[in-house]
């Protein structure tokens, strides 16, 4: 909107050339004046400025000034800090002269070029000073100029109540002066407006209505304006075929004007509507596109160039999301942060918070996707809280009824205001049910994260209790486990029996083998002996080479027979890939007697094997 604009700054410009004599450069003023020119490109501009300069009459104070104050609008545009030092200058003169109309001017001027550079507060401040500069010259041109200005300031900003206010008052000047082409830029600018709101049906009434106001056949760039903000609102009420069909329209009037800059806007835009269609693959295409177009775009409007390709990266980013490449979309998002950051429109971030999110919750970061979502929602109703008080404000706002006086049918303004509260309570309870939805992802995504998080603690917890290398319970886990099982032996009045094993000639495999070839056999010797226990029966590793088995409901002679099996079954092991490997094992055995201390079985236990490995290893002894 931005740009639209820049066609009503220009006119203030030449406010004081009524009165003026020399033909041409008046005729040349009063086609700026009316909206008759166009700029498209920085050569629009360049080629103007010099026109106006060849017609300039010599020796007349008051074109000059009029030139002056022109150069500054279309003379810097590719070099606004060079055009802000040329404005300090000239406003330090006008100041000397107490000129309040040229005061105007450049205040305007030095709107358009601190937006250039991204200083949107320096911007909105010289927005405010070309008002009451205006105000003070009492000339209605400048004044609307300066209020649309505003509105378009606080419009953008969410502040609508103001931003109506501000155009209201601009379209009754502008309806008092005659130009056309502005009042039908305000039209659309109040459409805009109301469909910030969530007004879209108010704001398709209104661009129908700027349809109406502005028909001249031979305007197609507003025509092609008017179609982008339709599209806007149809895309908004989801009507999405609607409004690529009139997206796709206005960028053919673009392409036909030979204008770049809305070329690739628009081109951006579809990129946001063909992820709404689904069309993933035409709005990857398009984003490609768009970027190399940006990148090499040379315009006016380096700020809106900046704005969209915050909203492109959001958007690109949305069709990575769906095409499940989550990192990549997740690095267009950080780049649409920045830009959009930058930008002053609280509904972009939003927007990109709510993509952010879903990113981030496909990678399973639920913690900061709850967080992100928890922002959205909080800034969300923040919005709509303003957009309810914004409502209220716009009732004691006169522009409906100021439409309807014009048309002498006061009935017909009741209405408006009747339909306009339908559609507010109508907003508000979409915003109750985004807000809903918004509860329900939360609550989903907490779910999930609670389920992954019980995941990883059993994960975490198993890792604890688990030997890593040989996957059986580690010292800390069969410990626990002799302890209980002794408990349960005691309560119960059952036998317990304990055996600890210890492989034969160990350190001599490592070093004769290797130490994966130790591994190999530590962990083949453990499959072997899990494979021939009882499911009642608990096997851990203590440390090194050595092994504990707890064996509930056996007594010592039934503990033999097992161990004796399990001796003869791990002397029998074949490693694959070893040539003359073979090890053998010592197992030391102990039947609890309760009510005995567990060390004091174990000790026993351990007794008998080293009498195992005393007597030639490769035994079994029961203490």
């Amino acid at each position: 909107m931005a740009i639209k604009r820049l066609f009503c700054a220009l006119t203030v410009l030449c406010c004081s050339c009524a009165h003026a004599t020399p033909e041409q450069f008046d005729e040349l003023v009063h086609q700026i004046e009316s909206g008759q020119r166009y700029f498209f490109s920085l050569t629009d501009f360049q080629t103007t400025l010099q026109e106006l300069e060849t017609s300039l009459p010599a020796n007349d104070p008051v074109r000059r000034n009029i030139f002056d104050r022109m150069r500054c609008m279309l003379g810097f545009f590719d070099q606004p800090q060079k055009g802000i030092e040329y404005s300090d200058t000239q406003l330090a003169a006008a100041k000397a002269r107490d000129d309040s109309a040229a005061l105007a001017d450049y205040y305007v001027c030095r709107y358009y070029l601190f937006s250039q550079l991204g200083q949107a507060q320096q911007a909105e401040q010289n927005a405010q000073l070309g008002y009451q500069a205006a105000s003070d010259s009492e000339n209605p041109l400048s004044i609307a100029i300066s209020l649309s200005l505003l509105g378009s300031i606080a419009s953008y900003q969410g502040n609508y109540a103001d931003a109506m206010q501000h155009y209201v008052t601009a379209y009754q000047l502008q309806r008092g002066l005659g130009y056309k082409p502005y009042i039908s830029d305000l039209v659309l600018s109040i459409a805009a407006t109301y469909r910030r709101m969530g007004l879209y049906q108010d704001a398709l009434n209104y661009i129908d209505q700027a349809e109406q106001e502005f028909n001249s056949p031979d305007e197609q760039f507003r025509h092609a304006l008017i179609m982008h903000e339709k599209a806007y609102s149809y895309a908004e009420l989801g009507q999405y075929q609607q409004a690529l069909q009139l997206f796709e329209q206005s960028m053919t009037v673009y392409q036909q004007l030979k204008e770049p800059m809305w070329r690739t806007f628009t081109k951006v835009n579809l990129v946001w509507i063909n992820n709404l269609l689904k069309r993933y693959d035409i709005a990857m295409t398009l984003a490609k596109e768009a970027k190399n177009e940006l990148d090499t775009l040379q315009t006016f409007d380096m700020s809106s160039v900046g704005t969209y390709r915050g909203l492109l990266a959001m958007y690109h980013g949305e069709t990575l999301l769906a095409l499940q490449q989550v990192p990549a979309a997740l690095q267009q998002f950080a780049l649409a942060e920045t830009a959009l950051s930058a930008d002053g429109n609280p509904r972009y971030l939003l927007m990109l918070y709510k993509a952010k999110a879903a990113a981030l919750a496909g990678t399973k970061r639920y913690d900061e996707a709850y967080a992100l979502l928890n922002q959205y929602l909080q800034q969300t109703q923040i919005q709509q809280q303003k957009a309810r008080e914004q409502q209220s404000n716009l009732l004691r706002v006169q522009f409906d009824s100021v439409r309807q006086q014009e048309r002498n049918t006061q009935l017909k303004a009741e209405k408006q205001l009747v339909e306009q509260h339908v559609s507010a309570l109508q907003l508000a309870q979409r915003w109750q049910y985004a807000a809903l939805a918004l509860i329900v992802l939360m609550l989903v995504i907490l779910l999930a994260f609670a389920v992954s998080l019980k995941k990883r603690n059993q994960r975490l917890h198993r890792l604890a209790m688990t030997d890593e290398l040989t996957n059986v319970a580690n010292r800390r886990r069969i410990m626990m486990q002799a302890e209980q099982e002794r408990i349960k032996a005691i309560d119960t009045k059952t036998e317990l029996s304990f055996l600890i094993l210890d492989l034969d000639h160990f350190k001599q495999v490592n070093d004769c083998f290797g130490h994966d070839a130790g591994d190999i056999v530590l962990q083949q010797m453990c499959i072997t002996v899990c494979a021939m226990l009882r499911e009642q029966d608990r096997f851990g590793r203590t440390g090194g080479e050595e092994f504990l088995i707890v064996l509930p409901d056996a007594n010592a002679q039934q503990a033999e027979i097992i161990a004796e099996r399990l001796r003869q079954a791990i002397a029998a092991i074949a490693f694959t890939g070893y040539d003359n490997l073979a090890v053998t094992c010592s197992i030391g055995i102990s039947q609890y007697q309760a009510p005995e201390a567990l060390n004091n079985s174990l000790a026993r236990a351990d007794k008998a094997l080293y009498q195992a490995k005393a007597e030639g290893r490769n035994k079994v002894v029961c203490a």
